[in-house]
């Protein structure tokens, strides 16, 4: 059974990377023109990061209920690019 879960990694991370890498490129790719299509697309970034984090934090409690500590580990590195798009989110509002 673990298996067919580590099997499954790579996919966890093609949905984590390639969505958000997806929107953010089509983000630059078409400006925004308004004020409130900025708004728009920043929010959006903010619930992609929200579902993702919450993906990746339900994988990470099953291996953790299910003692898959090696799984639960590779599963933690999932974090880093939403780290990343968190980032790119906080660039897309101003902060810095």
């Amino acid at each position: 059974m673990a298996e067919t879960r580590s099997k499954n990694m790579l996919w966890r991370w093609l949905l984590v990377c390639l969505i958000p890498a997806a929107s953010v490129l089509l983000f630059q790719l078409r400006p925004n023109h308004t004020a409130s299509s900025h708004l728009i697309r920043g929010i959006i970034l903010a619930c992609e990061f929200a579902f993702l984090l919450k993906f990746v934090l339900f994988e990470v409690i099953s291996h953790h209920l299910r003692n898959e500590t090696a799984l639960k580990k590779a599963t933690l590195w999932l974090l880093l690019p939403l780290f990343l798009l968190l980032l790119y989110i906080c660039r897309h509002f101003g902060l810095f």
